[in-house]
């Protein structure tokens, strides 16, 4: 390896642009004892293998791998370049654009962290691309783009996977990346380069080669999440629910099936149809029946994933649910954000659509974030969730302090996952995405649907309703004498509906109950009368 050599290497198809290309780098100042080669790979069919082919064919230390179109127009590149890798023996590539943190959907360019500088014609014009300006002598980054790239050390280019035009350039970053180099974009008072490219062919496998960037690279660049999903005897919804979970864009998932079923229907078509062909499936069939409350718990336990989506046994998710919720969290540099939601559609036994939820898109017709105090007082004058069910959200796991379905201290008997929303909303904020990421199945079988889930959601709306005001959240007292009435109204129409059954004598305890709260709550309402 000569120490004291520089490579320039470039894929070429259009000699007369070459030419232009090769103009400029022959009027760069060449640092003194150095020398320079240039190596012309001609038609290449792959740009992975041709570098490849011309990294072990140069004794060169430095190579600058650069596009036919890349015209490079700082004189003193060289001396530059050269200059930050002896002062940093850990930076092993450079790039004059790219980004700190590439998004959920892999395209680096719709980052909020990108860096540094050139002129670009990728719209059609040529014109300044200009990002955040670094402020020290180079800015360490996740990928930098691969019109121009300048490297120190040999690593190989990923031919195996690579083998067209796309992600080659993040691909070469991430694998420096893994062998422990830093990337970076210098500082640029002047941007250093024009890349006159024109408008990109993106017909030509793009979008297969972001599956495979994705596929590869993300538990490298985003966080793990944890999609937990508790099943009671529905084996077809269940599969179907599965399918939604597996298949979701954003590939750095645990899936965590915890199987309360009383018959082994569930196990089978796992152990059959998923266990050996996907390596993210944790599966347990619990011993003795835990109920859902237990298994929701025992899943949360197993999950080693920053953040948790719980994906219901009878409802679904859009494929690009997590991708698009998670890309809100990891730009969240403030951890202030606690939880995405959006809208969800309601479906039938058979999958029809029925509708948004409550009409909600008529509220948020644009991504939206709100305030965790300002959700908590909506969703109890308002006497609606429409934060959502637990299949609906996607949480941070380190903001909830209490376990799942824990408010204040008191375990909830329906209100579960509402319990977990002002958890998680005492200390964070929501964004609502106005798109529909999710489907909430209605049918007859549903839980929700009984006396007691009845009785107990009452007790749950009281609780909430009394505990949030003594928190501090509904600190006007038109808001909490909103609240209570709409709570008591409930509580009434409740009592009204189980004293015409005759299932209410199996539920004593939760009827003892539900009347304490009764008069808890009547017992504020003429307090707040009073003191008018």
């Amino acid at each position: 390896m000569n120490p004291n050599k520089i490579c320039f290497i470039t894929c070429v198809n259009d000699e007369e642009v070459y030419q232009e290309s090769l103009f400029y780098i022959n009027r760069l100042v060449i640092p003194e004892g150095f020398a320079i080669e240039t190596i012309k790979i001609k038609n290449a069919n792959c740009i992975t293998k041709a570098y490849n082919s011309a990294l072990q064919s140069s004794d060169a230390k430095y190579k600058v791998y650069l596009h036919q179109d890349v015209f490079i127009i700082n004189k003193n590149f060289l001396t530059a370049s050269i200059d930050l890798f002896l002062n940093y023996p850990n930076l092993g590539m450079l790039g004059v654009t790219g980004s700190t943190q590439v998004p959920t959907n892999g395209v680096w360019l719709e980052s909020r962290k990108n860096y540094g500088k050139g002129y670009d014609s990728h719209s059609g014009k040529l014109q300044l691309l200009s990002f955040h300006e670094v402020s020290g002598e180079y800015q360490s980054v996740q990928v930098v783009d691969g019109a121009i790239l300048i490297t120190q050390y040999d690593i190989p280019w990923r031919d195996d996977i690579f083998t067209g035009w796309h992600f080659y350039d993040l691909s070469h970053s991430l694998e420096f990346i893994r062998a422990g180099l830093q990337i970076g974009i210098p500082r640029q008072i002047e941007p250093w380069c024009i890349h006159d490219n024109r408008v990109p062919n993106t017909s030509n496998g793009l979008e297969a080669y972001k599956r495979i960037f994705l596929e590869e690279y993300s538990k490298d660049i985003f966080p793990l999440v944890s999609i937990l999903i508790p099943t009671y005897n529905r084996p077809d919804y269940f599969k179907l629910a599965l399918d939604s979970a597996v298949n979701q864009t954003y590939k750095n998932i645990e899936i965590i099936v915890g199987d309360d079923s009383t018959d082994n229907r569930t196990e089978n078509l796992v152990q059959k149809e998923y266990l050996g062909h996907y390596n993210n499936i944790v599966y347990y069939h619990n011993k003795k029946n835990l109920g859902q409350f237990d298994n929701d718990l025992k899943l949360f336990a197993m999950a080693k994933g920053e953040y948790i989506n719980y994906l219901m046994d009878d409802d679904l998710f859009q494929l690009t649910k997590i991708e698009k919720m998670m890309n809100y969290f990891v730009f969240d540099d403030s951890k202030k954000l606690s939880l995405v939601t959006s809208n969800r559609m309601i479906i039938d036994e058979t999958g029809r659509d029925k509708g948004i939820f409550a009409n909600a898109d008529k509220i948020f017709k644009a991504d939206t974030w709100i305030t965790g105090e300002e959700v908590v007082t909506a969703m109890l004058l308002q006497s609606f969730n429409f934060i959502g069910e637990p299949t609906t959200v996607l949480f941070r796991k380190a903001a909830l302090t209490e376990p799942f379905g824990t408010f204040a201290g008191r375990r909830y008997g329906c209100n579960v996952d509402q319990a977990s929303w002002f958890n998680l909303l005492e200390n964070g904020n929501v964004v609502y995405i106005a798109e529909v990421l999710s489907y909430f199945r209605v049918h007859s079988a549903q839980q929700l649907q009984s006396n007691k889930m009845k009785l107990l959601g009452a007790c749950d709306s009281a609780h909430t309703v009394l505990t949030t005001r003594y928190k501090g959240v509904l600190k006007d007292n038109n808001h909490f004498k909103s609240a209570l009435q709409n709570c008591i109204n409930y509580c009434h129409w409740v009592k009204t509906e189980l004293q015409q059954s005759e299932s209410i004598q199996e539920y004593h305890n939760e009827w003892t109950e539900f009347e304490n709260w009764c008069r808890n709550l009547s017992a504020q309402y003429d307090l707040l009368l009073q003191a008018e």
